[in-house]
């Protein structure tokens, strides 16, 4: 029997020298692609996030209190037959309460370090001209 036999044997030396120039070309590409990707832009993305997470979080708190203290004013009209005296009153309750929430997991958030929403902004145009 002369020759190699089945795939891959038998290549030349020529072929060998292709793909290693083919990979040398690929590691150069993608060293230029990690050179231009920024390592502060993934922290920055996910500090974004968390911001976004708190505004989320500060929003549902504020609508929440609303909610319930709309539900109990409701309910409370329903079981005394007051028409919307009760609801009036539970509804103002509830806002007082949601604002006062969103005050304390602000400050909470302050605490701890973690970015609050809106922190990121660029400054007001009255805050350029002092």
């Amino acid at each position: 029997m002369a020759g190699p036999k089945g795939p891959g044997r038998g290549k030349s030396d020529q072929d060998t020298d292709t793909i290693r120039r083919r990979l040398d070309s690929l590691e150069g590409k993608l060293g230029e692609i990690r050179a231009r990707h920024n390592p502060k832009a993934e922290e920055e993305r996910s500090e974004r996030g968390r911001a976004m997470g708190n505004a989320m979080r500060l929003g549902t708190e504020m609508v929440a209190g609303v909610i319930v203290g709309g539900f109990i004013g409701w309910a409370l009209d329903q079981w005394f037959g007051t028409a919307p005296i009760m609801m009036v009153v539970f509804l103002m309750l509830g806002s007082a309460a949601g604002i006062l929430n969103v005050i304390r997991s602000a400050k909470a958030m302050q605490a701890k370090g973690e970015p609050l929403p809106g922190k990121d902004l660029p400054p007001d145009s009255s805050e350029k001209d002092e």
